[in-house]
């Protein structure tokens, strides 16, 4: 099942599709700065190469300063107004608390934003999931077109020692295909020390069982997928290698959705770290029924957007945004 949905390019003129409406919503938003316009960016072949051979690749200033300073004020838009499922995650975080704490008690802040819920909660974010960065990733990829699935957006407060295990993105999610990928954003500069890790080639290992991050627990019903290794023992052996990049704001790093990953804490005390990540799908990108717990999409996004397993991720709750 399928729907068509124009680019940001031509929204002015069609007001058919959600896309086509943004001037309005934004006008109701409480977005302070203006809209910036795509960039193109160069995408060279050494860049498409470390993105298939390794699953990342880090292109430095994809965003400028002024796209910078637009997700900054949509990001704080976002926490103002919270997700069901924003998790806000302190020293002492249960089950009992994840959803409950607001941002004076955290350590970190994760939360979701889904195309059809943008518009109500988030309306800045919506120029953003029609950016240059899906064609920034159909270039890496090699897509002829690209799906918007999500915006991921996290905080870590300065001097946290809260950190992401180790974990691919793909198996929390209700789509398959080796079209998916994410363009994240740091909107604030970032040290090694801080930096997300990847495990070089880990994309071509297959997929592993996903777990919470609150008590290391596996997905219920995901037993047909076995448990991660012990990266950090493969690491300390010389049988693995990690990557990491320090990140100025406006850098992008691009990620196959099943790269091993995951991050530190934030060690700069007095400066807090955000950063989105843009999940896209590509040509091959399908709706899948896992079966068993699954994160993505929520339950509220689940009963709506009407794909069944084996479709095409196209619809109006994941539209085409490029080109």
């Amino acid at each position: 099942m399928t729907c068509s949905c124009c680019s940001f390019s031509d929204q002015r003129s069609r007001t058919s599709c959600p896309g086509r409406r943004l001037g309005a919503q934004l006008s109701r938003s409480k977005a302070s700065l203006a809209v910036p316009k795509p960039s193109a960016v160069h995408v060279t072949a050494a860049h498409r190469k470390a993105y298939q051979e390794n699953g990342v690749v880090h292109i430095p200033g994809a965003f400028g300063e002024d796209w910078v300073h637009y997700m900054r004020d949509a990001f704080q838009q976002g926490m103002d107004k919270p997700g069901k499922y924003a998790e806000f995650i302190g020293k002492d975080t249960t089950w009992d608390t994840l959803f409950g704490a607001r941002a004076k008690d955290i350590e970190m802040f994760q939360d979701q934003v889904f195309y059809q819920q943008a518009a109500e909660r988030v309306p800045a974010w919506l120029p953003v999931f029609h950016s240059h960065a899906a064609h920034l990733i159909a270039q890496l990829m090699g897509s002829a077109r690209i799906s918007f699935f999500y915006l991921h957006a996290i905080l870590k407060q300065g001097g946290t020692e809260q950190a992401i295990p180790w974990h691919q993105d793909l198996p929390y999610w209700k789509v398959d295909g080796k079209q998916i990928g994410s363009v994240w954003i740091a909107l604030d500069d970032m040290p090694l020390a801080a930096s997300v890790r990847y495990v070089q080639g880990s994309h071509a290992w297959g997929l592993f069982r996903p777990q919470h991050f609150v008590d290391h627990s596996s997905y219920e019903g995901r037993e047909d997928l076995p448990l991660l290794p012990d990266v950090d023992a493969m690491l300390r052996q010389g049988q693995a290698k990690a990557l990491a990049f320090e990140v100025k704001a406006g850098d992008t790093l691009c990620f196959d959705a099943r790269i091993v990953h995951g991050s530190l804490g934030n060690p700069e005390a007095r400066h807090e770290h955000r950063r989105v990540a843009l999940r896209f799908g590509g040509d091959d990108a399908v709706y899948c029924n896992r079966g068993g717990e699954t994160a993505i999409p929520t339950p509220e996004i689940d009963a709506v957007h009407g794909l069944r397993h084996g479709d095409t991720l196209n619809c109006k709750a994941f539209p085409q945004v490029w080109p």
